[in-house]
């Protein structure tokens, strides 16, 4: 466990190690804030659409991924020596299959504090197999929904003066998942519907949005979008390994996992 966890914390690491400097944001800049923040903290178990063993099924590992922010970056890099290309998120995976071909996910992110930054996260879900109804179907075919709730912050100065900066994320939706039958390498695409919230505020006396958009400490907005997915499940006895791709709210993100199980 403090192996797993020591790798989670140096990906954190890496992703805090330049926070961002977010000044005068614009409600245009407060959108796209929004969508890559959503596409970023979006769950990720990075499992295809079979089953889970033929009655009973488990998995423990670790989840990676990075997502591509250019819009946050080109807002971060207003201000000299401030940027953000990409999201960086990692954390602890768990899976658990059921009779009835239903399975129940969850991806944690401890708090985590480094660089002056903090970051916590959890998503949950549960995925049903739809060959349980028709069972003649010659490929796996899965739903999936779920719900992720992500927390990012960092201290910064504006105007000379000390400020607190949390950003929270919310993100729900809906995954149709589908996969060939064949043993121990599991390819799989899906396309999924999602629904993103988020919440920017500032301690302290300097608020970090542009006068056109707010005076307030806080904004919030919310956005959807469809998601498009592919990824490959190896099985390798207690062994999996899992990569995937996935497009939503206009961001690429890419994952790995790493877990055990059977």
């Amino acid at each position: 466990m403090k192996s797993i966890l020591s790798v989670v914390l140096v990906l954190f690491a890496v992703h805090v190690h330049a926070a961002p400097e977010l000044t005068n944001i614009t409600d245009a800049d407060f959108e796209s804030i929004t969508k890559e923040m959503s596409a970023n903290f979006t769950h990720g178990s990075i499992m295809g659409a079979s089953k889970m063993g033929t009655i009973f099924g488990f998995q423990f590992g670790i989840i990676a991924a990075q997502t591509a922010t250019p819009n946050i970056d080109a807002i971060a890099k207003r201000n000299p020596g401030s940027e953000l290309p990409s999201l960086y998120n990692a954390g602890l995976m768990g899976a658990i299959g059921i009779p009835m071909g239903l399975a129940f996910e969850v991806v944690i992110i401890p708090k985590l504090t480094a660089a002056g930054a903090s970051l916590s996260a959890n998503s949950f879900a549960l995925k049903y197999n739809i060959n349980e109804v028709i069972p003649v179907l010659p490929i796996n075919l899965a739903l999936r929904g779920f719900s992720s709730n992500a927390s990012f912050g960092f201290a910064q100065v504006v105007s000379a003066i000390n400020v607190d900066v949390n950003n929270k994320t919310n993100v729900s939706g809906i995954q149709l998942l589908l996969s060939p039958m064949i043993p121990m390498i599991e390819p799989y695409v899906g396309i999924g519907l999602l629904n993103g919230s988020n919440e920017l505020s500032v301690t302290g006396s300097n608020p970090i949005f542009a006068p056109g958009f707010s005076t307030a400490q806080s904004a919030s907005k919310t956005a959807s979008s469809t998601q498009i997915l592919a990824g490959v499940d190896v099985n390798l006895l207690l062994l999996k390994l899992g990569l995937e791709h996935s497009q939503s709210f206009g961001a690429s993100r890419t994952g790995f996992k790493l877990s055990f199980g059977f």
